[in-house]
């Protein structure tokens, strides 16, 4: 079974069109433990989750960018907040 972000926020979202609905209860939810662990998994210095660019450094970015390209409430925390900023 799908998440409720991957299915409110599919990949159009990154590549062809925000969603005009706003996140679920559940998806909130759902973001909401994703940014705990990784909260959790990712020191404060740090760039990438497990110490080298990996798969889940990958997904995290995806799931970072259906969000933000969305206009969806993302962590106040300075790294996120610094791919938020990037020109694109």
């Amino acid at each position: 079974m799908q998440d409720p972000v991957r299915q409110e926020r599919s990949t159009e979202v990154v590549f062809f069109r925000p969603s005009s609905a706003p996140l679920s209860a559940a998806a909130q939810a759902c973001s909401k433990s994703l940014f705990d662990a990784v909260e959790a998994l990712l020191p404060a210095d740090a760039q990438n989750l497990f110490g080298q660019w990996s798969i889940a450094d990958v997904d995290l970015a995806l799931m970072l960018n259906r969000l933000v390209m969305n206009g969806d409430e993302v962590p106040q925390r300075p790294s996120v907040q610094r791919w938020v900023k990037l020109a694109r």
